[in-house]
């Protein structure tokens, strides 16, 4: 079972340094008989802890703040807790970029540029691209951090793109600065264009089936995010070809589904009235899990809560429904990304009555992992090609809720073959339930040559 626990001497470090502190981490149980985390026992050398942040380990001294769950028989705590910070801190990046877009629609556009592909970039993805780089090399600076990830320089480096350089730049310093607040190291000296550009430069991995790289997209949905929707964070670990675990940063996904129709737009009506005190709300959520571990978590963001909450995170579980009937199925927003009639059609063939739940990003993976859905169906038209950093955080996280995904022809993604999903059999179908997910691949297989894909 995922467990966190913070040393006595980590929450007495912290408090020094007037970090907050989030206490000793509960004993949890799960549920269901899968593999179970407990808090590791054996004592951590300062030389292989230092990277996990909380004002570093001081040479000779010793903790057991370690994520503990050997799935597989693996040993992924460094890595789980450090992604889990980072993208924390990529998650309060964007939540300020959106704030200032949002309250600033008239000269926003200087924040907002278009790909090659028309679809859209911001300071936001740029500036979470730099933060992840920086903050994992910095973590792992005995390793060689690989990173695959969606964003190039181009446009920044470009004769014209100084104003828009500078923007990141500083959204990118502002943020570094607090990264003791999450249990990360602040670089000794504000970061420069250079620097800031040499970051994202870095995410140039092409992946492939040997050797460890961690998979990025600094902001996925940027469509929904400078419209003030739903967005998220993704950062995955592979390591040969297998994602071994993936944390979902979700800003405006509530931590409670009952908030989810409204809690956008009065959110922002009453901060403007009254500015809601830290942790009143939950707005954002994050959500993690390590394959082979059986659970997934989710805890709140520190933007909104204050404080990193290890003490009291949420297990995360798919949901338990299998009727078609009671069942609610999520694709994507943008007809361009997904044939909407032949999702409405499969759906009425295996009885789904329930209108569609047309999200932006990978929260469609947050919403089925923690039950707040059932079905995700995805079928791009001819010639587009998946890439892997806008699934592989997502679909670690609901197998190990307890869910399914494949492609449409029932097989698992194949992360091992580059950026891209290369053999992808049609589309891919992610459910809460196995035989939910097998009558919605045979109905694939029965309607798929009388489609237009």
């Amino acid at each position: 079972m995922g467990s966190l626990r913070l040393s006595p001497w980590t929450a007495a470090a912290s408090a020094q340094r007037g970090f907050p502190s989030a206490g000793p981490a509960p004993e949890w149980s799960g549920r269901r008989a899968r593999p179970r985390c407990a808090p590791r026992t054996a004592p951590v050398s300062a030389s292989a802890s230092s990277s996990l942040g909380a004002g570093r380990l001081r040479t000779g001294m010793e903790h057991e703040w370690l994520w503990d769950c050997r799935g597989g028989g693996r040993d992924y705590a460094r890595e789980m807790e450090t992604a889990v910070r980072v993208v924390q801190v990529a998650c309060t990046l964007c939540q300020r970029v959106q704030d200032w877009l949002l309250r600033s629609s008239s000269d926003a556009g200087g924040r907002v540029h278009a790909k090659l592909d028309r679809s859209p970039v911001t300071v936001a993805d740029w500036g979470v691209q730099a933060i992840v780089s920086w903050l994992l090399s910095d973590s792992f600076r005995d390793e060689n951090v690989s990173i695959v990830a969606e964003e190039d320089d181009e446009t920044l480096s470009s004769s014209d793109g100084a104003a828009l350089l500078e923007s990141v730049v500083d959204a990118v310093n502002e943020c570094l600065v607090e990264a003791p607040m999450y249990g990360l190291r602040s670089p000794e000296k504000q970061l420069s264009a250079h620097d800031v550009i040499q970051a994202i430069r870095k995410c140039s991995s092409v992946g492939g089936p040997k050797g460890k790289f961690w998979v990025l997209d600094p902001v996925d949905g940027t469509l929904g995010f400078v419209r003030g929707d739903q967005y998220a964070i993704a950062l995955a670990l592979i390591e040969d070809g297998e994602v071994v675990l993936g944390v979902l940063g979700c800003p405006n996904y509530p931590m409670k589904k009952e908030w989810l129709n409204y809690h956008q737009k009065y959110y922002r009506l009453m901060s403007n009235v009254a500015p809601p005190p830290s942790g009143s709300w939950h707005k954002g959520c994050v959500m993690y899990a390590q394959k082979g571990c059986g659970q997934a978590w989710m805890q709140p963001l520190v933007h909104d809560f204050g404080k990193l909450d290890w003490h009291h995170p949420r297990e995360i579980q798919v949901s338990s429904i299998r009727d078609p009937v009671s069942a609610t199925f999520c694709e994507p927003v943008e007809k361009a990304n997904s044939s909407h009639s032949f999702t409405a059609g499969l759906a009425h063939s295996v009885g789904l009555r329930k209108q569609p739940l047309r999200v932006y990003s990978m929260v469609k993976y947050a919403a089925i992992a923690r039950g707040d859905a059932e079905i995700f169906m995805k079928f791009a038209r001819a010639g587009y090609k998946e890439k892997i950093w806008d699934h592989a955080a997502g679909v670690v996280i609901i197998q190990e809720a307890g869910g399914v995904v494949t492609d449409a022809g029932g097989r698992p993604l194949d992360f091992s073959r580059g950026v891209y999903l290369e053999g992808l059999d049609r589309g891919i179908i992610a459910c809460s339930e196995a035989l939910l997910h097998q009558r919605i691949v045979d109905a694939v297989d029965a309607s798929w040559n009388s489609s237009t894909l």
